[in-house]
């Protein structure tokens, strides 16, 4: 009896030291935790999926980091990572820009290497010809979604500057808000936007991850970033292609994951899961042909005629290393 009542009241009194040690321990974990700001144009788009899967996983917490969203349009993502308000900006294609145009942004990683795009039209066209004539809703003139949606186009057999009009509107949501009140007769979207508008009773005319090859979604930083901060540079880009591993084989759990976050039932989800998978690059990189008819592609958006060498746009040198200590 004396050594069970001596057993308790040791227990007793070592419960506090272990709930101090405890907390001493979570505390020191979220203390030990970097929060990093990352940019995106919309919580909506799929195209987050990737960076969203590893947050729910907590693959960058065991990185030793805490990502923060801000969600900004793609030019204020610009300026925020050039004014150090932000980390790295997600969205590739208005940075490529401002690299291009001597702004010291860097592409680090890739996450798509086809767009993942969709040309959706009202009920009422039956085939691509009766679109001539017709409005057609973008988020910007220039850029990925525009190049998507004219490669589209002129797959369908439609010459896409004499075709059609197309018209600045904003963003997925929107679009879709001006093709339900008829405003235009299609626009350009990504996932899960295309799935949203064809259950509405749109037509999905194409996929536009048939018809060209870029850089869309992935990390851009500023070369200031990669240069005095390597050990949070490369931190992120294990967690990244550990993201990019994880939702490609754990199928079950990303599709669940797809259904709970951006609200579609598990077969339209699972539908979903697979068309990313179509655009999801290998390792994070891109091949260096596709890179360079990218930039030529930008530049031509832009008008500009000067030599601009891929290093001063894209390096893929922290992902490199970063991918050799993953497999070590």
């Amino acid at each position: 009896m004396k050594t069970q009542r001596r057993y308790r009241i040791t227990c007793f009194l070592a419960l506090p030291l272990f709930l101090f040690l405890l907390g001493t321990n979570f505390s020191a974990r979220a203390q030990s935790l970097e929060k990093v700001l990352l940019t995106a144009t919309n919580a909506e788009d799929l195209n987050q999926v990737v960076f969203r899967y590893g947050i729910e996983k907590e693959i960058f917490k065991g990185e030793g980091i805490n990502f923060e969203y801000r969600f900004l349009p793609a030019n204020l993502a610009v300026s925020a990572l050039i004014a150090k308000e932000v980390d790295y900006a997600t969205t590739i294609g208005t940075p490529v820009q401002a690299a291009v145009r001597g702004l010291p942004l860097r592409v680090i990683a890739v996450g798509y290497d086809k767009p993942s795009f969709y040309v959706i039209a009202e009920p009422s066209v039956k085939s691509p010809k009766d679109l001539v004539g017709k409005k057609l809703a973008v988020s910007s003139l220039r850029g990925t979604a525009a190049r998507a949606a004219r490669a589209s186009l002129k797959a369908l057999g439609l010459n896409p500057d004499k075709d059609m009009t197309f018209i600045v509107v904003g963003q997925s949501s929107t679009r879709m808000l001006a093709m339900e009140a008829g405003s235009v007769e299609a626009t350009v979207v990504p996932l899960p936007w295309n799935v949203r508008l064809r259950q509405k009773g749109f037509k999905e005319l194409a996929f536009a991850g048939q018809y060209i090859s870029e850089p869309f979604v992935g990390l851009v930083a500023t070369r200031e970033k990669i240069q005095q901060n390597h050990d949070q540079v490369k931190r992120l880009l294990r967690g990244f292609l550990r993201s990019l591993k994880a939702i490609k084989t754990e199928r079950k759990e990303a599709v669940e994951f797809i259904a709970r976050t951006y609200r579609l039932n598990q077969e339209i989800a699972s539908e979903v899961y697979e068309a990313t998978l179509q655009s999801l690059t290998k390792d994070g990189a891109v091949d260096p042909e596709i890179l360079r008819n990218y930039l030529a592609n930008v530049k031509e958006d832009l008008h500009l005629t000067k030599e601009v060498p891929l290093a001063d746009v894209v390096d893929f040198r922290l992902l490199h290393e970063a991918a050799k200590e993953i497999k070590n």
